[in-house]
């Protein structure tokens, strides 16, 4: 439910370390919650290939990285292709926080049954979000996407196994949105044995912004450095 601006700060970091970095803007994303209700994961996938075969074009190697579904999205490509340098994974959503999630897939099912009948006012196709980023993040969520997101992990768990470029998983200790739980099962189910997990003493999802993200940052670069 984001925009690139969202990562912006990690990566004015990385290039004022030198690094050539690019950002994809996600099919549906920084425009309207409309737009994201019409997209599918794979369409996710593609975006974030466009912005790997630009980078490759360039530069002779390229690390994957992003925040939260961002993060699914880095492990997704990671796991297919054998030139990525190396991945970072911040807050993926392997397993999310809110109880009302659970209950996508039969309201989906529910919408879907609606269309058939041709009752359009039965449907339920937001919910209302409450963003950390106003600013940035949509109002609305679209079941739909909710949907998706849900459908791009569970196709993810099954490829975090092929994953063998150095990987980095970060968390926040007291996410709210996404259960850490999750990103430890991410961790223990990549494939690679240099792999590293850190935990941050953040209350909050969006750890790339705010008070003590430049911990993060460093955290990233350290990485990255360690790849060279």
């Amino acid at each position: 439910m984001a925009a690139p601006e969202e990562v912006r700060p990690l990566a004015e970091f990385l290039k004022g370390k030198g690094y050539c970095v690019f950002v994809p803007c996600l099919k549906g994303h920084g425009t309207s919650s409309d737009d994201l209700a019409k997209t599918s994961y794979e369409e996710w996938i593609d975006s974030v290939n466009e912005g790997y075969a630009l980078l490759s074009s360039i530069c002779k190697r390229v690390v994957a990285g992003g925040f939260s579904m961002g993060a699914g999205l880095a492990l997704e490509i990671s796991s297919r292709i054998d030139r990525v340098a190396g991945v970072f994974a911040i807050c993926p959503p392997m397993r999310l926080q809110d109880f009302s999630s659970k209950f996508v897939p039969a309201v989906y099912t529910w919408n879907r049954l609606m269309d058939l009948a041709h009752l359009e006012d039965a449907k339920k196709e937001f919910i209302e979000n409450k963003p950390e980023n106003p600013e940035i993040n949509y109002f609305r969520n679209p079941i739909s996407g909710i949907r998706e997101l849900g459908r791009l992990m569970d196709n993810i768990k099954n490829k975090l196994q092929y994953i063998k470029a150095p990987a980095l998983v970060i968390q926040a200790s007291d996410d709210p949105v996404v259960n850490p739980a999750g990103s430890r099962d991410v961790f223990k189910l990549i494939g690679t044995s240099r792999k590293e997990y850190t935990v941050f003493n953040f209350q909050r999802h969006g750890i790339l912004r705010g008070e003590g993200a430049v911990r993060v940052y460093k955290r990233v670069l350290s990485f990255v450095e360690g790849l060279a």
